[in-house]
């Protein structure tokens, strides 16, 4: 698995590491090791998709879903540094609407 999490301000942040691809061969493995990091009791969660290479539709369903969690809970979810290719599906799929994008990991952090 590529996905790392680093936690920030005594745990009350996360920094998602999103590597490689998501797709049907691991989509619900990365659907686990999201929900894992809201068990831990984060509610603010910066997914960095600089070196992510694929995302399939239930990639994208993952995130979204994370994204209303994080959003109910009183929390945020944003995304930093996409690849071209997640910013692609993103636009296509109008996600970019819902969830904020950030072209760095600095501007990331200070939304949430």
């Amino acid at each position: 698995m590529a996905w790392e999490v680093e936690m920030l301000n005594g745990g009350a942040k996360a920094l998602v590491r999103v590597e490689g691809v998501v797709d049907s061969t691991n989509v619900e493995e990365f659907f686990a090791f999201i929900n894992s990091i809201f068990k831990k009791g984060v509610k603010r969660m910066v997914l960095d998709m600089e070196n992510t290479s694929y995302l399939s539709s239930g990639g994208i369903s993952v995130i979204v879903d994370a994204y209303k969690k994080a959003e109910r809970e009183g929390g945020r979810l944003v995304i930093a540094r996409a690849s071209d290719m997640v910013v692609d599906l993103f636009r296509v799929a109008q996600i970019e609407r819902i969830i904020p994008l950030f072209s760095t990991l600095e501007e990331a952090l200070q939304a949430l």
